[in-house]
């Protein structure tokens, strides 16, 4: 059940990643077609507007699908946990690792995803 579990959380990873890239590859055509098509300006203004609403909401998904797949594991007391949204959202990161604080010892620090909730 916890391999299943892992590799289903590894699929989410990953759909997070294609997520991210179609939201990135909205915003840089919508840009590009304001950019380089003749149009009224309330045109070009509109979509860009668009392919920003669509990439912020690309975005959102991708952080829910970070969010709820794997978990963060603690430097100082080594306790896996699934971080709230909020807290996700709010936290400082470098790629999958995230500066939050540990629900367990209270500390912050920077928390790697992993995908496994066996203590290492």
């Amino acid at each position: 059940m916890k391999t299943q579990k892992e590799q289903a959380d590894k699929l989410l990873l990953t759909a997070e990643i294609w997520i991210a890239v179609l939201g990135i590859m909205f915003l840089l055509g919508a840009v590009a077609v304001a950019a380089f098509v003749e149009l009224p300006d309330f045109a070009r203004i509109l979509i860009i507007a668009g392919g920003a609403v669509i990439f912020l909401i690309a975005c959102f998904f991708a952080l829910k699908i970070e969010q709820v797949a794997g978990y963060y594991e603690c430097k100082h007391c080594h306790k896996k946990h699934v971080p709230t949204y909020k807290q996700v959202i709010l936290a400082m990161h470098m790629g999958r690792t995230r500066y939050l604080k540990c629900p367990n010892c209270g500390k912050k620090s920077w928390q790697k995803k992993v995908l496994s909730d066996k203590e290492s």
